[in-house]
């Protein structure tokens, strides 16, 4: 992972450079997003962390990026990471642009507040 986490030509600042590195940049993020849902699926949830965490760290303002984090967070149990990362998200975001989460990401957390369903009790929703 070490190479999706590096600029290209971090201190040039020629037009062609600049442009080129745009592309890498997007398409650095896309691979660590995408890399981090496969971990995800493949149940190693550390290492799906640590790709969607580079993202996160490469771009603190990009949603999708926070959303593999949150997801990462949540399919390893860590409730609590999940939420501290979303208000965290919120903030920065409200701070630097004046903007809130969209509702996708409003969703992955929305199942925290909802009472379980039991998938043999005929719909009944457990604590009703």
């Amino acid at each position: 992972m070490p190479v999706l986490s590096a600029d290209l030509l971090p201190d040039w600042y020629d037009d062609w450079v600049l442009l080129e590195a745009e592309d890498w940049r997007q398409l650095r993020l896309h691979a660590l997003e995408a890399l981090a849902g496969r971990l995800i699926a493949l149940g190693r949830w550390g290492e799906a962390a640590n790709a969607a965490g580079a993202a996160v760290r490469a771009e603190p303002l990009r949603e999708s990026a926070r959303a593999a984090l949150i997801q990462a967070h949540l399919a390893v149990g860590n409730q609590s990471e999940a939420v501290r990362e979303f208000t965290r998200y919120r903030t920065l975001l409200d701070a630097e642009l004046g903007l809130a989460p969209t509702p996708r990401l409003h969703e992955l957390l929305e199942r925290l507040h909802s009472p379980p369903r039991c998938d043999h009790c005929n719909g009944v929703t457990i604590g009703t």
